[in-house]
Order: structure tokens, then C-alpha cells, then sequence
């Protein structure tokens, strides 16, 4: 009483419950049921001046909301015989405490301190960063909760410690998001293409095809004109062996559009290549030609004159190490320097008024989402997972 009265400072006095202090359980000595705060509480303000211990209100708060099994993680096991007593002691309705494992993967860290520390140290920006493994983060990088729940479906909950590997996430995510993701093109890493032969005012409407993997999802107009951009892997000056996109000499399919044919090649004063030119078959629109001849590539691409300027957000793991906090050395010290990288892309231009959170397959690239720093000057997209 007199504690809740406020007679003694912080720390002076506790409450405890005399059990049995030679029970092999520390749990069941002598625990902690009230602590003296002078506090000003948001909602009773300055009234209590003592306040109530975990174990001590965990099993009272389940009883008196009528939860009739209470989950917990397995550090709470061993709390299971105290939640138990003070119920029995108390007369009240008993609830019943069941424990887990925790949901663990690997490539990242789970503990909210440690995850506070990445926070609060700015190794990445904000609990809703992308590389983060909470649910604001995972739904900004564009994971979708059909996903995340067939994921947990097939982890399971067991009872003793596991590690999930976060790769299985990931392929719940890709099954997900090949079925029900717009197929769309873009450049990433540009590489500008002139077809010499191709019209200097022609402009043409390819059809394009949104999702192979759903009949009703329909077609699209993607425009092409003389000048594109194409993926810079996918050109080679000097070509290694069964290296079969763009090279001097060789012929490619522009997905939905044209056979292409390099002629020669535009560098800098560093010797770098800056602009690829070739030549067009007209005769070969929609992906081939009429006398039969094969190509050995098929590689993506956007119209220069219509394409939308995007920010291309690549994520990567956090951590280097599959276990962070294996070993001495401690989990910051095995974050991943290259877990971010941002790069100055192109896209068709049907995404220009997509809204924030939609989610596409950027062809050949990887699942990307619309991220919430877009303006109507420039698209943001994280990459959500690769395809595969």
C-alpha cells in the first residue's frame, strides 16, 4: 500500500512472491510481481505509482480476455510453471500457454534490438526499408501476404530451434508474382541502339503480351522507332564462346518487334562503348522471318523517344554470412556494403501512371514494385525478387 502510495523513490522497494527457493526453477523462487515508477503514464496519467511485472500480469491479462491458449515463443517455456501458479493462486480462469520456435531465416537477424540498432545507426533507411524482414518492409519491396502466408505454410511451427532458409521465401513470392504480375519492359543498365535502316519518323505499335501465364490478362501497344535501348550485357564488342545476343556481325530478336543485325559500334575517348548501330529486317516484324531463318537470342529493349526515366532500386541480402551472429565478430560486422545498388534505367512508357505498390516483371530482369518515393518526374522501383 504504501508503495502505491508513492512513499518510496524508484528502485528502493519490489514485490515478490515467496514460492519455494530451493525449486530447481528460478522462476518459481521469488519473482517480481509489482516495481516502483514515478511515471507519467498516457493514459492513467499520474494516479499508479507501482506497476506490474511481465509474469506477473501476462497470465491475469489472458485470463480475464477469456484466451484460451496463449502463444509464445520457446524462451518462454520455462515461464510456463509461474503463468500456471498465479493463475491457480488466483482463482481465475486458466488460460493455457503454449510455446513455439520462432521464425528464423537466414541472411538476416529477427531480434527487434538488433533490428533497432540497424534502425537507429542508419546502416538502412528506416524499418520499412526493403532489406528489412518486417512486414512494412517486405510489402514496400513488394512481397504480397499470399506469399508470406504459403511461406509460413510451408515452414511450420515446431517446437525446436530451426533456421528457415530465406530462399524459400523467395520462391514463394516468385510462384506468386508469375501468376498474377503485367509483364512490362525496361533497361536498366542502358546501352542507346541506332537501326540505320529503320525510318526517321516511323513509329510503330508492337503488340505485346501482358502475362503469359493468364489468358484473360489481354495485350498491349509498346511504340518502336529508330533509336532504343537495349541492356548492356546484352552487347559484346568481342563475344565469349556461345555468347549469342548483340556483336558485330550477329543477328538478334527484338522481343516483339524486329530482327536486328550490328554494324558497327560509337565509343568514347576511353575506348568505351557508348552507341551500338545496326540494321533492321522489315520483313521479319513480330519476331520472324519469312524465310525461315533462326536467331539464337531474343533480348528486351524500349523506344529512346518514349521510354519513362525510372530509379532502379537493386536490393540484395543485408548480411554476408548466412548466420549473422555466428562467431565473435558480430552482426554488423558481416552486413553486405553492396545489399543496395541504384541505378538510372528506362521503361515503357504504359507505366507511367502506375500507382504506388504495383508489382510487374520487368522481362528477362526480375519482379519489381512501384516504391513510395515516385513522382511524376521519375518511377521508383525495388526489386522485389529475381527470376530465379
Amino acid at each position: 500500500e504504501r508503495m502505491k502510495n508513492g512513499e518510496f523513490p524508484n528502485g528502493s522497494r519490489i514485490l515478490r512472491a515467496k514460492i519455494d527457493m530451493s525449486h530447481p526453477n528460478i522462476n518459481m523462487r521469488d519473482p517480481a510481481m509489482y516495481r516502483i515508477l514515478h511515471e507519467h503514464h498516457h493514459r492513467t496519467g499520474d494516479k499508479w505509482k507501482i506497476y506490474p511485472l511481465y509474469d506477473w500480469s501476462h497470465g491475469q491479462n489472458d485470463s480475464m480476455e477469456g484466451i484460451t491458449h496463449s502463444l509464445c515463443s520457446l524462451e518462454y517455456e520455462n515461464h510456463r510453471p509461474l503463468y500456471e501458479w498465479f493463475l491457480e493462486q488466483l482463482g481465475v480462469f486458466k488460460s493455457r500457454q503454449i510455446e513455439f520456435a520462432r521464425l528464423n531465416m537466414t541472411y538476416t537477424v529477427m531480434s527487434k534490438r538488433k533490428l533497432r540498432r540497424l534502425v537507429e545507426e542508419n546502416f538502412v533507411n528506416g524499418w520499412d526499408d526493403p532489406r528489412m524482414p518486417t512486414l512494412r518492409a517486405m510489402r514496400r519491396r513488394g512481397y504480397t501476404a499470399d506469399a508470406i502466408l504459403e511461406f509460413i505454410r510451408k515452414v511450420g511451427v515446431a517446437k525446436n530451434y530451426s533456421v528457415s532458409d530465406v530462399s524459400l521465401l523467395e520462391a514463394c513470392v516468385r510462384d506468386e508474382l508469375n501468376k498474377h504480375s503485367l509483364r512490362r519492359m525496361a533497361v536498366i543498365r542502358p546501352l542507346k541502339v541506332v537501326i540505320d535502316n529503320y525510318p526517321d519518323d516511323l513509329v510503330e505499335e508492337m503488340d505485346a503480351i501482358n502475362n503469359p501465364e493468364d489468358e484473360n490478362a489481354g495485350t498491349r501497344k509498346v511504340p518502336f522507332s529508330k533509336v532504343i535501348y537495349i541492356e548492356q550485357d546484352d552487347f559484346r564488342e568481342t563475344p565469349p564462346p556461345k555468347y549469342y545476343r548483340l556483336f558485330p556481325g550477329n543477328e538478334v530478336r527484338l522481343r516483339y518487334a524486329y530482327f536486328i543485325k550490328c554494324t558497327h559500334v560509337v565509343k568514347d575517348d576511353k575506348g568505351e562503348v557508348i552507341e551500338v548501330h545496326a540494321t533492321y529486317d522489315p520483313e521479319s516484324k513480330g519476331g520472324n522471318a519469312p524465310d525461315g531463318r533462326k536467331v539464337k537470342s531474343t533480348i528486351h529493349w524500349v523506344s529512346a523517344n518514349h521510354a519513362k526515366e525510372a530509379e532502379i532500386r537493386m536490393y540484395d541480402r543485408l548480411f554476408t554470412k548466412e548466420d549473422p551472429e555466428e562467431g565473435e565478430e558480430g552482426f554488423l560486422n558481416c552486413l553486405n556494403p553492396n545489399s543496395l545498388e541504384v541505378l538510372s534505367g528506362f521503361v515503357e512508357p504504359s507505366l507511367a501512371t502506375v500507382e504506388v505498390g504495383s508489382r510487374f516483371q520487368f522481362e528477362r530482369l526480375g519482379y519489381f514494385c512501384v516504391d513510395k518515393d515516385s513522382t511524376k518526374e521519375k518511377l521508383v522501383f525495388n526489386l522485389t525478387v529475381n527470376l530465379k
